[in-house]
């Protein structure tokens, strides 16, 4: 005999947030089935997928929630929610230096990263607009023009010199690069540009190129390594620009096959070291 039932399922949890109060987030779904003609195991089915959806739910707030405490204690770190799970990721570069306020204070790191976010805003306008410009000229750098003005590292807006470096290092089909989300090692990055180099050295590959104002081997190989292994390419370059040199520019850094998996192992320790310590 059919029967009208009301099925349920949910979740609820506390979730420590960091602040005074904890999260208590609770979630539940409920269905009215008339003229139900379903059998236990299946009602009991049911239940366990309501049950599923609010777990789910649950585990997205709780992810938020510990993202939020993170970035009021680092405001340098990145999260991103990847369009296909909708499960925050945490960028490369903030895998790789979450670890960088042990060495460098606070106020000087917003500084060090404000002055290579104009350099790479540079490259990317001049890739895609064909001008190399001041900083003043693209609206995007405002925020990092104020930071280097009022810091007290009196760090230049306008250091390197792209052009420059193509010229003597040049670099086929460049193309910006664009921001992706791999699921399967639980990152975001985006590269700087991707082409095709055509000096000494180099094979002439689809590489990705990333611009630094100061490289570090370690950390530039693990970021490159991260970003050939999500993309499927076999060589990365390090594009150094700073004012440090006459010229504006430095000999690139050349990333093979064989070098990035040894710094992928790098960064999977590292991606290791920054779970256990952030928990996500």
């Amino acid at each position: 005999m059919k029967k009208t039932i009301r099925i349920s399922g949910g979740i609820s949890a506390t979730i420590a947030t960091g602040s005074f109060q904890n999260l208590k987030p609770s979630f539940s779904w409920e269905e009215v089935i008339e003229d139900c003609d379903l059998n236990d195991t299946q009602i009991e089915e049911r239940i366990r997928t309501l049950y599923d959806k609010s777990s789910a739910m649950l585990h997205e707030a709780e992810q938020k929630a510990i993202v939020e405490r993170i970035q009021r204690e680092r405001k340098d770190l990145r999260f991103l929610p990847s369009p296909k799970t909708k499960i925050i990721l945490p960028s490369v570069t903030s895998i790789i230096n979450y670890d960088a306020d042990f060495f460098v204070s606070g106020e000087d790191l917003a500084q060090y990263c404000a002055q290579g976010n104009i350099i790479d805003k540079k490259v990317k306008h001049f890739i895609a607009e064909h001008k190399w410009v001041n900083a003043k000229d693209i609206k995007d750098n405002w925020t990092d023009i104020v930071i280097l003005t009022k810091g007290g590292l009196k760090l230049e807006t306008d250091v390197g010199d792209f052009p420059a470096f193509l010229e003597k290092y040049f670099v086929e089909n460049m193309e910006v690069g664009k921001r992706f989300f791999c699921d399967e090692y639980g990152f975001t990055g985006e590269p700087d540009f991707t082409g095709i180099p055509q000096f000494k050295d180099a094979k002439e590959v689809p590489t990705i190129f990333d611009v630094k104002r100061t490289p570090s081997s370690h950390s530039n190989g693990q970021q490159l390594a991260a970003y050939c292994k999500a993309l499927g390419i076999k060589q990365g370059i390090i594009v150094p620009l700073s004012g440090k040199t006459q010229q504006g520019y430095s000999k690139p850094v050349i990333y093979g096959e064989d070098k990035l998996e040894g710094y992928w192992k790098m960064f999977c320790a590292k991606q290791k070291e920054f779970k256990k310590r952030y928990n996500v």
